[in-house]
Formats: structure tokens, sequence, C-alpha cells
């Protein structure tokens, strides 16, 4: 906050705080792949747990990321600030986590995408109302669509989850010309 003594408070760089906690998500969805795989954990698997101790730590991040950029401005942010801030951390971290995990699915395990591949398989045949040829269509279809579904999945998911939670983090400049 600024008094009539002080100059008030040039805004932090947006794209410095994305970065810097997008990098920070990314490294802690890293870690927490890492854990499932040495804890023998499939990570690719429908399980709750980790998908919600994902989410916790999305939230966490990104209230931590929306903060710092209050804390070392003048004490506001807009919902457009926020909004930036947080897209462009899930951006960086997205990437950084695809990166990861291809060079993982491509040179350290190459078999765990087939895992899931396998698993879809099993559903289908369960269900008993598809051909073998349908079966085989469809799994095709998942291995072309996978990383499009995958990005754009988890940039929708992280688009709302920051229209949401930048709602509560905004705090407006009650006398935005000072």
């Amino acid at each position: 906050m600024t008094t009539l003594d002080q100059e008030p408070k040039a805004p932090p760089s947006i794209m410095n705080i994305a970065v810097k906690w997008g990098l920070i998500s990314a490294a802690a969805s890293i870690v927490v792949f890492i854990v499932q795989v040495v804890g023998s954990l499939n990570p690719m698997s429908d399980s709750w747990v980790p998908r919600l101790i994902g989410l916790a730590l999305g939230i966490t991040l990104m209230v931590l990321a929306q903060n710092e950029y209050k804390k070392n401005g003048d004490g506001f942010m807009s919902y457009g600030q926020g909004f930036k801030i947080g897209f462009l951390m899930a951006l960086v971290s997205l990437v950084v986590y695809a990166v990861f995990f291809f060079i993982y699915t491509t040179f350290v395990d190459a078999n765990l995408m087939d895992t899931v591949y396998d698993a879809q398989r099993d559903k289908m045949e369960a269900q008993g109302n598809m051909t073998d040829e349908q079966i085989e269509t469809g799994l095709r279809f998942a291995r072309m669509l996978f990383w499009p579904i995958f990005i754009i999945g988890a940039l929708f998911i992280n688009t709302v989850m920051i229209l949401i939670i930048t709602i509560f983090t905004k705090r407006d400049n009650p006398n935005p010309a000072l």
C-alpha cells in the first residue's frame, strides 16, 4: 500500500512470476509422477488419489503465484492480471511436463502407453458390444489423438481452474488512478 509520501510500486512482471511458478508446478507434477512409478503405481491409472493431489498442488501453486504478484506490487491484482498469471503459469507447466512425459514414455518406459491402451482394449471387450475391428479402430484413434487431447484437455481444465481461483484471489484497487 502506498501513502502520500511514497511513489506507487511498479507492478511486478506477470511473465516472470508465471514462468517461475510454472516451472515449480511442472517440477511438482514430475515428482508426483516419479513417486507413483517408484511406488509401483501406474501413473496412468484412473485412481482419484493422484488426480486429487495434482489438483491440490495446482490450486496451491496458483494462489501462491498470484499472492506473489500482489505482494511484490501495490497489493492489488485485477481479474485480468490474475488470469494472465494463471494461464501463462499453466502453459509453462504443461509444456515442461509434456516434454518430460514424452521423453519418459519414448525412451525410459516405452511400454507405459501400451498398458494404457491394453486397459482400454479390456474395457471395450468387457462391454461386449464392439467387434474386434471396431476395437482396433478405436485404439488407433486413441493413439493418434492422445497428444492433442492431452494438451487441449489440460489447458481446458487449467483454464476453468484459473477462472474460478482468480475470483477469490483478485483484489481490485479501489483508487486505480493512484
